[in-house]
C-alpha cells in the first residue's frame, strides 16, 4: 500500500510540473496568422515557451504571459509589456496578434516537431520552430 501511495504521489507530481508536452517548448517565429480565414500581417512575432511560460517579440515591443497545454487543447494568456520609458512603441499595446494568442483553445504540433500551429474558433497561428529550450531546474 506505501508503494503505492508513494507512486501515486509520485505521479501526480510530474504531472503537476509538466504545465506543457515538452515538444511545444522552443524558440518560435511566426509563419502563417489568420483570422476568419483572412490574412493578417504582424512584424516577425517570436514566441518563446518554457514550461508554464511564454514570452515573445512582436516588433519593438515584447509580451509575456502563461500557458497550460494538454490533449492538444491549450490556454494562454499574455499581456504585452510596458516599453522603456524613453521608447515609443505601438507594438506595446494589445493587438490583434495577442489576442489572437489569449484566444487559441487548440494546437496541432507536426511529428518532427519543427511546426505548431495553434488555433481558435476565428483564428489560426502557425509557428516555425528556431530553437530550443530547456525549463530551469530540468
Amino acid at each position: 500500500m506505501r508503494v503505492f501511495l508513494n507512486l501515486a504521489l509520485l505521479t501526480a507530481f510530474s504531472a503537476a510540473s509538466a504545465a506543457v508536452p515538452a515538444p511545444l517548448n522552443g524558440i518560435w517565429t511566426l509563419t502563417g496568422f489568420t483570422v476568419n480565414g483572412k490574412a493578417v500581417k504582424a512584424p516577425e512575432p517570436t514566441l518563446v515557451i518554457v514550461g508554464n511560460r511564454v514570452s515573445g517579440r512582436l516588433g519593438c515591443g515584447s509580451y509575456q504571459g502563461t500557458i497550460s497545454a494538454g490533449n492538444n487543447a491549450v490556454k494562454v494568456q499574455v499581456v504585452p509589456d510596458p516599453p522603456p520609458a524613453n521608447v515609443k512603441c505601438l507594438y506595446a499595446l494589445p493587438s490583434d496578434y495577442h489576442g489572437a494568442l489569449n484566444a487559441v483553445t487548440g494546437y496541432a504540433i507536426t511529428q518532427d516537431t519543427q511546426q505548431l500551429v495553434l488555433f481558435s474558433k476565428t483564428g489560426r497561428l502557425t509557428f516555425q520552430r528556431i530553437g530550443y529550450v530547456t525549463p530551469a531546474g530540468k
